[in-house]
């Protein structure tokens, strides 16, 4: 070292004599040639040490194998279907791979469990279907790596009292599903000796089965100790609009609201009540900072407005959502109850509120929930026949281009909930015949959305599709290297996703969805 850091020229190389093998064959270097001697030396020396390095002794018993899964395997084209996934970061389609193979009873190949188990570790919307797919081999693996010791073991009692807050969350998510009242009292006989974190975590789990049979849990909740966990339970509550909690947030709106016919014409003002009731923190109204450009008044309003029961508006004044809405245009209050409203609808899952809100989606401000995440959440809110329905109409009747200002563009790039046949064909359409008349030789906006498209349109379209879909556009477009690589994309997706649900199961990929 001393050598290299001075230079052959200032130092000679000079070696301890030795009378081993190394010494033997460093005796034989060519010292005429300082540089490739120190060079030569330093390559020997460490392979030789390399060499003479013994392994690592590992005392500890091997742990006890895995017995044998029962539980079917996918066949190998399903098993390349979700390596091509996990490998080339099309992850995107993984919650379908993963249902689909849930819906047939089938496991994941040994090979993909570790990917797995990795990906349910940072992906905890993942962990659920991850855990379907694991079978006997998989919890066997994931307890040899503390890393993934969110996965639930076969004994529920013992993972209940020893496990880790990941395996006890997902296992009460579980167990709500199967019964979730058996699941509450389960977790009411340890509520006070769980840690602030732990009562976070488990309350999460009450979306699943949430009902008006845990309110007076929920409702006792809102004295704990946490802020989170108070939040927490301020948005269960809010989604069941017979709680206590929401009819207290009614009985706000009905002392503030004032109603009045001008013309025929409903009009609705606003006096808030004094913002120093104690009662109102804690029903989780946040009184001390209102978001940017949202008066303190305004910001009151919309948090009583979000978690009062869309019923009460009817009670008052027997008019129809869309009425509401145009008497909120004409006061000075719209952009607060339309936001307020759009977030009451998507947490009472009201599909008459919802379909009547979605037209108004570019004015969403997201003080409550952001925008894009409260826009799939109403979509999601209508019922399949009810949300074809709703973009059917805009598609077939309206003769504007398919670009972003359609009426039925920007929705439907927020549907991420699988199409039906008709509603991808009809979409399809749209597009055949906005890129037959194009303006805009370079829409980046349309570029993008053919990929967004092809993970949610029907997949039993694609044979059909991949013969058609170029015919029916200008050759100038197919020749296009900006169109061409998308629409390459476009087909190459919805084939992927075709042929992997047929390698799911043996009924089929339209059969395979319906499940």
């Amino acid at each position: 070292m001393t050598t290299t850091l001075v230079g052959t020229e200032r130092k000679s190389l000079t070696l301890t004599p030795s009378t081993d093998e190394l010494g033997n064959l460093l005796s034989q270097l060519n010292y005429a040639d300082p540089e490739g001697a120190l060079l030569s030396a330093v390559a020997a020396i460490c392979l030789y040490q390399k060499a003479g390095q013994l392994p690592i002794i590992d005392n500890q018993p091997l742990p006890e194998a895995c017995q044998p899964d029962d539980q079917l395997s996918c066949n190998t084209s399903a098993a390349q279907h979700l390596w091509l996934i996990l490998s080339e970061e099309r992850n995107k389609l993984l919650a379908e791979w993963l249902a689909a193979a849930a819906a047939t009873g089938k496991r994941a190949p040994e090979h993909c469990l570790p990917e797995l188990l990795d990906l349910g570790r940072t992906s905890r919307q993942l962990r659920t279907l991850i855990l379907s797919v694991l079978s006997q081999r998989g919890r066997w693996l994931a307890a040899q790596n503390p890393d993934w010791d969110y996965v639930v073991g076969e004994d529920i009692e013992e993972t209940w009292v020893t496990g880790s807050l990941g395996a006890r969350q997902l296992l009460l998510q579980h167990l709500r599903h199967q019964d979730p009242n058996a699941a509450r009292e389960r977790l009411v006989e340890v509520w006070e000796q769980e840690k602030s974190d732990e009562r976070l975590a488990f309350l999460e789990t009450f979306q699943t089965g949430l009902s008006m049979d845990d309110e007076p849990f929920l409702e006792a909740a809102l004295d704990d100790r946490r802020q989170e966990v108070r939040r927490q339970a301020v948005q269960l509550l809010s989604q069941l609009p017979e709680s206590r909690l929401c009819q207290r947030m009614a009985d706000r709106v009905r002392l503030s609201l004032i109603l009045k016919q001008k013309r025929h014409r409903l009009h609705i003002d606003f006096t808030p009540e004094a913002a120093n009731d104690q009662s109102m923190s804690r029903d989780g109204i946040d009184l001390k900072q209102p978001p940017r450009l949202l008066g303190a008044k305004a910001w009151q309003i919309l948090q009583i407005v979000a978690a009062t029961p869309l019923q009460f508006w009817s009670e008052i004044q027997a008019e129809p959502a869309a009425e509401w809405i145009q008497a909120a245009k004409r006061s000075e209050w719209d952009r607060t109850l339309v936001d307020g409203w759009a977030v009451a609808a998507l947490r009472q899952q009201n599909p008459d509120w919802a379909e009547a809100l979605l037209p108004l989606h570019d004015t969403f401000h997201g003080y409550l929930v952001a925008p894009d995440k409260l826009i799939r959440g109403l979509i999601g809110v209508l019922p399949p026949e009810r949300r074809e329905a709703f973009f059917l109409k805009p598609l077939q009747s309206n003769s504007k281009p398919f670009d972003s200002k359609h009426p039925a563009f920007s929705l439907l790039c927020h549907c991420c909930y699988l199409w039906s046949p008709a509603l991808t064909r009809a979409a399809i359409k749209s597009i055949q015949r906005y890129l037959t008349n194009i303006e805009n030789p370079y829409d980046w906006v349309l570029r993008s959305a053919l990929t967004t498209f092809a993970y949610f349109m029907n997949p039993s379209v694609a044979p059909e599709l991949s013969a058609s879909f170029s015919a029916r556009i200008p050759e100038s477009i197919q020749r296009s290297y900006f169109w061409a690589e998308a629409i390459d994309e476009f087909l190459a997706l919805l084939n992927f996703r075709h042929e992997m649900l047929q390698e799911l199961s043996e009924l089929g990929t339209t059969e395979l969805l319906n499940i």
